[in-house]
Parts: C-alpha cells; sequence; structure tokens
C-alpha cells in the first residue's frame, strides 16, 4: 500500500498546460498537516497574491500573462515546485516580452490584482531563481479589485507581508495617493535611500522612515541590496487611547517602530488600492510609479502581531532563498 503522505506529496500540484489546466485538490488527505502558509492564516485577510501556491485549497492559476507580441493572453498554474510553471511561460513567450493581466488572489475572497489597459500593465520576468514582475515607472499599475478602506479597515489599520526588491529612485510601490497628512503607501526606495512607511500620516515630526542602501549600493555581505521579506504593520495599541502604531519588518528584524495619531488615516476609503503604483484621484491612474519588483504580496485588513507575522515572514525568507 502507498503511504498516504507519499500519494500527497504527489498531487500537491498539477503540472500545467498552455491554455487549459487545474491544480490538484491539495486536501484530499486532510489529516495531514498543512502544507501551505496560509491554510492557518487566513483570519481578517484582504488578499493573498504570490508566484507560487500559498493556499493549499486554491486550485486555480497563479497570473494571467499578455504576450507583447502577439497580444495572446493565457493563466499559468504551478509545478510540482509549488512555484509558477516557468516552462510553460517561456514556451508562451517565444522570445517576446511579457505582460501581467491578473494577480490571482488565493485568498479565497477572489479579490485579483489587473491592469486591462495594456500599456499600463506590469511587465513579468521569468527568472529561473526568482521570478517577479515590475512597473516601468512611468504609468504602469495594478488595481486590486476592492477599495483601500476594506483592505486596511478604513485606513485605521492592515498588515502587508511580502518579498520585494526595493527600487533605485524615488517611488511608491503601492497604496493610495493623497496629502501628506492623508496618503496610504510606502516609499521603497525614496531619493534620499530611506523606507517610509506613511500610511495615513506623514508628519515631519513622525518615526516612519528608516536607512535602506539601495540595490546599486554596493555594500558587502548587505542582504539589503538583494531581494527583501518586508512587512509593514499598522494596527491600534489598546493601552493608548491616542496613539497607533506603525511598524516595519525586513528580514524577520523590526526596523521601525513609530507613533501614529489613532484617527490619522486615509480618506478616499473608496478608491481601489494599487500595485506598482498609488491609486490618486482617478480610479485607474497613479503617481510617483514604482521600479520595485513584486513576487508575492498578502495582506490583511488588521494589524497583526509578531506571533502571527513571524511564521509567513519566516516562511518566506525560506522558500525564496532570501
Amino acid at each position: 500500500m502507498v503511504h498516504k503522505a507519499f500519494m500527497y506529496a504527489l498531487i500537491i500540484c498539477s503540472l500545467s498546460y498552455p491554455a487549459l489546466g487545474q491544480v490538484g485538490n491539495y486536501n484530499q488527505f486532510p489529516g495531514i498537516a498543512p502544507a501551505h502558509i496560509l491554510d492557518e492564516n487566513k483570519a481578517e485577510i484582504a488578499f493573498a497574491y504570490s508566484l507560487r501556491i500559498i493556499d493549499s485549497d486554491y486550485n486555480g492559476p497563479l497570473i494571467r500573462l499578455r504576450n507583447g507580441t502577439t497580444n495572446v493572453e493565457q493563466d499559468f498554474f504551478c509545478t510540482d515546485n509549488d512555484r509558477v510553471d516557468l516552462d510553460a511561460v517561456n514556451t508562451f513567450a517565444g522570445g517576446a516580452q511579457l505582460f501581467v493581466v491578473r494577480w490571482y488572489d488565493q485568498s479565497g475572497l477572489g479579490i485579483d490584482a489587473l491592469q486591462t489597459i495594456t500599456n499600463r500593465q506590469p511587465r513579468f520576468i521569468p527568472d529561473a531563481t526568482q521570478p517577479y514582475f515590475v512597473g516601468d515607472g512611468n504609468n504602469d499599475i495594478l488595481l486590486v479589485q476592492n477599495t483601500i478602506g476594506n483592505v486596511t479597515d478604513n485606513g485605521a489599520e492592515a498588515t502587508i507581508i511580502g518579498v520585494f526588491w526595493a527600487s533605485d529612485r524615488a517611488d511608491s510601490a503601492f497604496g493610495g495617493d493623497g496629502p501628506c497628512t492623508d496618503r496610504w503607501y510606502t516609499h521603497l526606495n525614496w531619493n534620499d535611500g530611506n523606507v517610509y512607511w506613511d500610511c495615513g500620516d506623514c508628519s515631519p515630526n513622525s518615526s516612519r522612515s528608516f536607512a535602506h542602501p539601495r540595490p546599486t549600493t554596493a555594500l558587502p555581505n548587505n542582504r539589503l541590496e538583494a531581494w527583501g521579506q518586508y512587512s509593514f504593520i499598522r494596527k491600534d495599541v489598546p493601552s493608548n487611547a491616542t496613539t497607533d502604531t506603525r511598524i516595519v519588518r525586513l528580514q524577520g528584524i523590526e526596523r521601525l517602530n513609530g507613533g501614529i495619531p489613532q484617527n490619522q488615516r486615509y480618506s478616499q476609503v473608496n478608491r481601489n488600492f494599487g500595485i506598482c503604483a498609488p491609486v490618486a484621484n482617478t480610479a485607474g491612474t497613479g503617481a510617483l510609479h514604482s521600479t520595485v519588483r513584486f513576487t508575492e504580496m498578502i495582506m490583511y485588513n488588521r494589524g497583526k502581531s509578531d506571533a502571527f507575522v513571524i511564521p509567513i515572514e519566516e516562511n518566506q525568507i525560506n522558500f525564496w532563498n532570501l
């Protein structure tokens, strides 16, 4: 008799094929321990995007790409190593550039990130070690199909846990644009080489940034010039009636922990949440467009504790060899 665990490993992810395919049902054997990081971590989730499978119940594609030469679109699934099927991607590309049409939500909510306007679609890079997509720094943006209010508890709380490569130019990686006392996004990096976490407040006297060498900075043995695992957290402090907390963690280490006025939050809560740029006054447009690289992005609409965040951070660091 074949052992259940062996059979489970065999069906963990089916092969993908051009223009069709379904991923196998991951929970064939519910008695076996969860195999993916979201299996028991979906409470208060807003969306979950990745170029790998991160939830055992998810059986859909990871990403939809457009061939820049033919304009044909196709969904891509994972292979048996849980990553997006780059063999299928490269076959589809045939040497052409590829662009992201849709980044599929694995949370179970169906909140995909989408861009139907071809000249605003980020470029997909099928790197064998670290597949990713990146905006052109001009007008590229993916629009999360939910409002900023819903994914951030009306701007008051949220947690973003992701795998990114910081840009070497002044830009904003995601969120919503607005005046300094209102906007909800991060600079990754700004032109001073700092990471800024402007989650409803960017007043000069606030603790909202930390020094972060840019990728072009040559610093031996400094992991900050490569891919990194980042967590951005804004949460309520029950013991303090006037101040919330903003936290940034990098590679599992807290780099920023500062206060923010409790009622200071993003006012334009009915806009979409932007990726590759913050959404601006008109839905579909953005400012401060990014050249940050994206591989994985999990978001919760509440500020999560260290005990919740750390296992996800460790999983991302280990899986992506950061």
